[in-house]
C-alpha cells in the first residue's frame, strides 16, 4: 500500500522548546533529536488521517502517512510556534511504502517513491533530513531568483547609457537589500550540512545521502553559489556607481568652492579699486 510523504518549509524557524511544552501539556510522546528536530511517532490529527511529524527548528516539517486535511489542520495546531512565516508554503511530495525487505530501504527514482524496510523511526528521521533541506533550500532558491530578476535591468542601463538612473537614495537601499539577500543564504547555508543526529548513528548517514541524491541538492547548491555570484557582482557594480556618484558631488563642490573663492578675490579688488 502507498503512503504519502510530504515535505514543507512553512517560515524561517520553529521553537522546538515551545512546541515541546505544547505536547507535553496535551501529554502527547515526543522526542527532541540533536536540537534541531522533534518527532511525534504515529501522531493523529482528529478528523484526519496521521502518522510520524519531524518538525525541524529551521522552519520546516515532514509528514509520513498523513493525508492532506491532517497536515492542514497540523500546520495550523503549531502555528503559533513559527517565526517569519512565509506567503506561500514550499511543498514537495512523494509516496512511500514498507516492504519486507530486510535491511534493503532505498529510494525509486522512476517511481518518485521510497521503499522502507520496516517502520523503524530512524530511518524515517534520516530521509527526512534530506527532504526538509530540500524545501528548505528551495525557499533560498526563489529569494535569490527573485532579487537577481529584480536587479536584472541595472548591467543592462549600465551598458547603454553608462550610468544607473537612480539616485544616491535609492542606490544605498539597493546595496542594502542586496547584502542582506547574501548575508541571509550565507548565514542560514549551515542548514545543508550534513546533520550532528548522524555522528552518533553513522548506519543511518547512507540513508540521508540517499535522500539528498534524492533531491540534487548538492547540484543545487553550486547552482545556488553561481546564482550569489551574480549577486555579488550587481553590488560591486552598484557600489561601484555609488562611488562615482560621491565623488562627482565631491568634484561639484570642490569646483563651487574654488568659484567662490575666485570672485571674492575679485570683489576685494575691486572694493581696493574703488
Amino acid at each position: 500500500m502507498n503512503f504519502q510523504c510530504s515535505s514543507y518549509c512553512t517560515g524561517e524557524s520553529y521553537s522546538l522548546q515551545a512546541i515541546s511544552e505544547f505536547f507535553t501539556n496535551k501529554e502527547v510522546v515526543h522526542k527532541i533529536y540533536s536540537k534541531d528536530v522533534l518527532h511525534l511517532d504515529q501522531y493523529f490529527v482528529e478528523g484526519g488521517r496521521g502518522g510520524d511529524v519531524f518538525i525541524y527548528s529551521y522552519g520546516c516539517i515532514v509528514f509520513w502517512g498523513f493525508d492532506m486535511s491532517g497536515e492542514e489542520k497540523f500546520l495550523e495546531q503549531i502555528s503559533e510556534f513559527l517565526q517569519g512565516p512565509l506567503a506561500t508554503n514550499i511543498v514537495d511530495k512523494c509516496d512511500y511504502v514498507i516492504a519486507s525487505q530486510e535491511d534493503n530501504s532505498f529510494i525509486d527514482t522512476e517511481r518518485d517513491r521510497i521503499i522502507l524496510d520496516d517502520g523503524d523511526p530512524y530511518l524515517k528521521l534520516s530521509f527526512s533530513y534530506g527532504l526538509s533541506q530540500s524545501v528548505k533550500l528551495s525557499v533560498f532558491e526563489e529569494s535569490v531568483e527573485k532579487t537577481i530578476e529584480e536587479n536584472r535591468e541595472i548591467p543592462n542601463k549600465l551598458m547603454a547609457t553608462g550610468k544607473i538612473p537612480l539616485s544616491r537614495r535609492e542606490l544605498a537601499k539597493k546595496i542594502g537589500f542586496l547584502f542582506a539577500e547574501r548575508n541571509f543564504v550565507n548565514l542560514n547555508s549551515n542548514i545543508l550540512d550534513t546533520p550532528d543526529f548522524f555522528w552518533k548513528r553513522p548506519r543511518y548517514e547512507p540513508y540521508y545521502e540517499m535522500s539528498i541524491k534524492f533531491m540534487d541538492i548538492k547540484q543545487r547548491i553550486e547552482v545556488l553559489n553561481d546564482r550569489l555570484s551574480v549577486i555579488h557582482e550587481l553590488y560591486e557594480i552598484i557600489s561601484t556607481e555609488l562611488q562615482h556618484l560621491h565623488s562627482s558631488r565631491l568634484e561639484w563642490i570642490i569646483i563651487f568652492l574654488i568659484l567662490a573663492e575666485v570672485v571674492l578675490v575679485v570683489l576685494r579688488d575691486i572694493l581696493h579699486l574703488i
